[in-house]
């Protein structure tokens, strides 16, 4: 099978986005992060018209790279490497990565003075609300989490649709397309788990599933990639104007337009990808498999920098720079240490005694 190249293009530039988005996450008007600094219309705007679309075009690609791994391999190679690939580095993420960000947010927020040591005794022994920036949670990791559980509970699923060689037809129709926004709105309803909705982002990743299933879907897509577009800018206009105006909506009719929105901009990535981004390049070669570390680090680094810039740089625009680029150039460079350290392979979710390995989402 060909390697779909617009499939590790997307996810490595989603990747790589976290990098703004999150650090817009420190200058935005949401007061809810580790961090924060002086707010501006630049940092808010981001977050507001990427938010929508950036997490759920993971977990669709995460659907379509199942579909191509359970082509290759047994279920039950398939559930070992979810373990080893997500739960794994999740576990260790937990315990070593994330709770310096929490630290960080005590000082920040609260003018917390005690040692790391200190601290750590009592994070590993709040359990009273994983929502609290402060206290112990899964923060960016979620992620990992909500993967693999999503991976295993549908496995079932996936399986049926392989077995039965199923390929929906109705994905070939442009138009049809674009009915599962409203299965995905209705799914928006059901309860959330620390503020993300699981049964949403299990919805991005069975159609992920799907479009894979044929190429003659993809094709469709890129074909109609400028209609979809056609919808995707004007309504991300809208919802952008419409948070500004009057905050985020999650009433009934306000998801009976935004999911559509999502949708579209979501199938108009997959068909601009598809167009464009079908090709191998150097940049591929050597950041599909540092994606994955590079994920699990990068909130760490970020705010731990941010908390020393903040405390030092006066300007906003150079300190979202420095915040910006600063721990992107650490992921990176941790990276190069963890491909070379046989125990750390593991626990970052990277193949042993494999380079090339691709990102575990794949």
């Amino acid at each position: 099978m060909k390697r779909k190249e617009y499939v590790d293009w997307l996810r490595n530039l989603g990747i790589v986005f976290l990098f703004p988005f999150h650090t817009a996450r420190i200058f935005n008007d949401n007061p809810e992060f580790y961090v924060k600094g002086p707010e501006n219309v630049f940092s808010s705007a981001l977050v507001n018209v990427s938010s929508f679309w950036f997490m759920p075009l993971l977990f669709l690609l995460a659907g379509m790279s199942s579909y191509y791994a359970l082509r290759k391999r047994a279920a039950r190679g398939y559930v070992k490497e979810r373990c080893l690939r997500l739960l794994v580095p999740f576990l260790f993420g937990c315990a070593v990565i994330v709770p310096p960000q929490a630290y960080y947010a005590m000082k920040f927020h609260h003018g917390y003075r005690g040692s790391y040591p200190d601290f750590l005794w009592s994070y590993f022994t709040d359990f009273s609300d994983w929502s609290v920036l402060t206290s112990i949670s899964p923060a960016h990791l979620w992620f990992i989490l909500f993967l693999f559980v999503i991976s295993i509970t549908l496995l079932p699923l996936m399986l049926t649709v392989i077995r039965r060689q199923y390929a929906p037809s109705w994905l070939n129709d442009p138009v049809l397309a674009l009915l599962p926004a409203a299965g995905l709105a209705m799914l928006s309803f059901l309860p959330e788990i620390g503020g993300e909705n699981i049964f949403t982002y299990a919805g991005y990743v069975l159609l992920g599933f799907l479009i894979a299933t044929r190429d003659t879907i993809i094709d469709t897509l890129e074909r109609a990639r400028r209609g979809y577009l056609c919808i995707s800018v004007p309504g991300a206009v809208g919802i952008l104007v419409e948070r500004f105006a009057r905050g985020s909506q999650t009433d009934p009719l306000s998801a009976a337009w935004h999911y559509p929105v999502y949708w579209a901009t979501l199938l108009a990535m997959l068909g601009y990808g598809k167009r464009y981004l079908d090709r191998a390049s150097a940049f591929m070669d050597y950041f599909s498999p540092a994606a994955f570390p590079v994920y699990i680090l990068h909130q760490t680094y970020l705010i731990i920098t941010a908390y020393y810039v903040l405390r030092t740089v006066e300007h906003s625009a150079i300190a979202f720079a420095i915040i910006m680029m600063l721990p992107f150039c650490l992921s990176v460079a941790s990276y190069e240490v963890i491909r070379r350290t046989p125990g750390l392979r593991t626990m970052f979710g990277l193949r042993a005694h494999q380079p090339t390995a691709t990102l575990p989402i794949s």
